[in-house]
């Protein structure tokens, strides 16, 4: 059975470290992978063990990769499934080693563990981040989209720490206040359409863009 002879840190990469069996470079592993599974020099191998741990840093490449996505903004556990099936399918055209199902599910997994994937906290925090330009309805759709559970959608959407009534009101106003000055030297009757199209296009209810844009002629 083969021995580890030598753990070296990668030149590029510190985190990661080449592990060879007797001699010879057999393959890369992270430092989660390292401790977890001891790979000290002198450490015999089994081949099942062997196959295991090959399975395991194909998973700690993909966590690195995990890393830099999330580190551009949070994801959803479609997202993460999409990338990786696009990543894969990329590998397929260059004749590579697609990602099996097995790693996919280990990785989300591990993703979760870690407490970057969460779908709950993540549509909360999708609703703080629209609820200012945006209406219910859009931001339901956008949920969806990214593949959110409708009753996590509908707890949130629901919960009015989150979006109500009056703040989807406010910010109406809002956006068409500063449409205001482009809108100027419309008519009355060409004011209500761009208005009410742009409030609608904006995801607001029919009830909101109607009680907003009513208010608003009132004040002119």
């Amino acid at each position: 059975m083969p021995k580890i002879t030598s753990v070296e840190p990668q030149q590029r990469n510190p985190k990661r470290f080449n592990i060879f069996l007797d001699g010879k470079f057999a393959f890369g592993a992270d430092a989660d992978l390292v401790v977890n599974r001891r790979l000290v020099v002198g450490k015999i191998i089994a081949p099942q063990d062997l196959e295991k741990i090959l399975f395991e840093t194909e998973v700690g490449k993909l966590m690195e990769r995990m890393y830099r996505l999330f580190s551009l903004r949070a994801r959803s556990e479609q997202e993460v499934r999409n990338y990786l099936r696009q990543l894969s399918f990329k590998r397929k055209t260059k004749g590579q080693e697609e990602i099996s199902g097995i790693a996919v599910d280990m990785l989300i997994n591990n993703l979760k563990n870690k407490a970057m994937l969460n779908d709950l906290e993540f549509a909360r925090s999708w609703v703080e981040s629209r609820k200012k330009k945006k209406g219910k309805r859009l931001i339901k759709q956008e949920l969806i989209q990214k593949g959110i559970n409708k009753e996590i959608i509908e707890e949130i959407l629901n919960d009015s720490n989150h979006l109500n009534r009056v703040d989807e009101q406010k910010v109406a106003e809002n956006l068409i206040e500063k449409k205001m000055k482009i809108w100027k030297n419309l008519s009355s009757l060409e004011f209500k359409k761009k208005a009410y199209d742009f409030l609608m296009r904006r995801g607001f209810d029919w009830e909101i863009v109607r009680y907003v844009i009513e208010n608003i002629l009132k004040k002119v």
